[in-house]
């Protein structure tokens, strides 16, 4: 029980800024640590539906509402996945070989085309986040866990593009625990959706597997494995779709 405890107090310090007591990295502590990825998810959407109702309650105007949305789940994050899509983005957008993108992941500095695109990213998820409701923000909530399962589910089952640390979580963690518990969180957000809104949450639902489907296609062509910063890069990816979904599908739907 204590490498299980141990694996959750470092998936919490390592994908969000949430205090908790540090845990020393070794192999057995990290044997369960992606088990507990998606917890992150489900805080965030916790939180998020926690305060959009009170925002609400007060009246407080769509914008500031959106904003809040927006930078929520970066201010728990502290914007690892972030980091995560800008270099994923300056790689793809380089148009070099295989190994020279590789090496442009490893690169800290962020390029161009990084800023960029997380330009455009924030203008994308700023608008859809304004046509939310309580409502389609709680179908959309659950996208959080959604995402960082099948980020999770990516890192432990696919061959590893580069050495790092989503290699070093996938050697050290137990594929077999990991797979097991993060199906039932996949299960659990999916049917979390649908219950609370079944043709928006099966349209949120579809358009996040159909956009996970897509990243891994292109991460595998272009990259030929999986790392953390494309598993930020996949995450992130999904989680616009999935926004965008919420938005789009409630404002025809709802």
């Amino acid at each position: 029980m204590k490498g299980v405890f141990n694996g959750l107090l470092i998936a919490l310090s390592m994908y969000s800024k949430i205090p908790v007591p540090q845990a020393e990295w070794n192999e057995r502590n990290m044997r369960y640590a992606l088990c507990f990825f998606p917890l992150v998810g489900a805080i965030i959407g916790g939180i998020g539906c926690g305060l959009y109702y009170l925002f609400d309650w007060l009246g407080l105007p769509p914008l500031l509402i959106a904003a809040f949305v927006v930078l929520l789940p970066v201010l728990v994050t502290g914007g690892i996945h972030l980091d995560g899509f800008c270099d994923t983005v300056d790689a793809i957008s380089s148009r070099q070989p295989r190994e020279r993108k590789l090496e442009i992941l490893k690169d800290s500095h962020a390029g161009a085309f990084a800023i960029i695109w997380c330009a455009v990213y924030f203008v994308a998820y700023f608008a859809a986040a304004g046509t939310l409701t309580l409502q389609t923000y709680a179908v959309f909530a659950l996208a959080y866990t959604f995402e960082r399962t099948l980020s999770a589910l990516s890192i432990i089952n696919f061959r590893s593009a580069k050495e790092g640390l989503a290699s070093t979580f996938k050697n050290s963690g137990s594929r077999a625990a990991v797979n097991v518990v993060c199906v039932l969180w996949l299960l659990a957000a999916a049917a979390g959706c649908i219950l609370l809104s079944p043709v928006l949450g099966a349209v949120v639902v579809g358009c996040g597997i159909a956009a996970y489907l897509l990243c891994v296609a292109v991460i595998f062509k272009t990259f030929g494995g999986m790392s953390g910063d494309l598993a930020g890069w996949l995450l992130q990816g999904i989680e616009l779709i999935m926004l965008l979904a919420a938005a789009i599908g409630g404002f025809y739907l709802c």
